[in-house]
């Protein structure tokens, strides 16, 4: 008696909890399986950035990224970057709002055996609010005043190519953009406690761009800082998205080259 009863009892689990009729069937071998983007109807796309030395072409380091464009217009790239030189781990995550404007970042940076910090930036209308813990400065709340074209530079060297939707194109010239850098030393090793600074920045026109990765129509910048010690910097980007592509510190021997790039339908 009780044997013929359990399969209606299952039967009216099932309909009181909403739940399938039907069993879940396992994809048939060799079926694509469904990409992220059906399945949230968001745009995605993620690859790989290969850290060289310039002259001999040694690879120092990778940084793996990947990038949603949200259902809001929002952008948010992931970035994990590790080097076998200076021996850093950084992770960083960064959304740039519809309108190109730094919405949030949180950037967690390892050296060697040690956790240097942690940082969580948030803009709210002309104010960005820090809150950071490092092992130089403890716990340390901030509030710093920004102007509506901006960038938090995080040192994750795919968001690089991210501080450029600040230049006025019509303008042209050599411009001055405001950033808040999240460290001090020019290859990102300390912080990620800050300091607004300006970079210098001039578009140098588009150019065919040639890496492990494919061919791009990209746009050409050269910045400075002048608030860290270093020698100009070359970057290009390609697409609505601004994926960096190729960023070139020659006086330094370093270059940084897009090796994969994998965009979901």
């Amino acid at each position: 008696m009780m044997r013929t009863r359990l399969p209606f009892l299952f039967l009216l689990i099932a309909l009181a909890a909403g739940g399938p009729l039907v069993a879940a069937q396992t994809p048939r071998p060799g079926a694509p399986a469904p990409t992220v983007s059906a399945a949230a109807g968001v745009s995605y796309q993620y690859g790989r950035l290969a850290y060289r030395q310039r002259s001999s072409g040694r690879e120092r380091g990778v940084e793996h990224w990947s990038l949603t464009r949200n259902r809001d217009g929002s952008r948010t790239m992931r970035s994990v970057a590790m080097t076998a030189d200076s021996q850093f781990v950084r992770d960083v995550t960064y959304t740039l709002g519809a309108d190109r404007r730094p919405r949030d970042a949180f950037v967690r940076l390892q050296l060697r055996d040690r956790l240097v910090g942690t940082g969580y930036f948030r803009t709210a209308g002309d104010q960005l609010h820090i809150t950071t813990d490092t092992a130089d400065t403890g716990h340390t709340v901030q509030v710093v005043p920004v102007p509506p074209r901006f960038h938090v530079t995080t040192h994750a060297v795919m968001l690089d190519g991210w501080p450029f939707w600040a230049y006025d194109a019509e303008r042209g010239g050599e411009q001055a953009l405001p950033v808040y850098n999240t460290s001090t030393r020019w290859n990102g090793t300390d912080g990620p406690l800050g300091r607004l600074e300006t970079l210098r920045v001039r578009a140098l026109g588009e150019e065919t761009i040639t890496v492990p990765a494919g061919t791009f129509t990209c746009r050409h910048y050269r910045f400075e800082s002048d608030a860290v010690p270093s020698p100009p910097s070359d970057v290009w980007v390609t697409g609505e998205d601004d994926i960096l592509v190729r960023y070139d510190w020659g006086e330094l021997d370093l270059e940084y080259v897009l090796t994969s790039w994998v965009r979901e339908p």
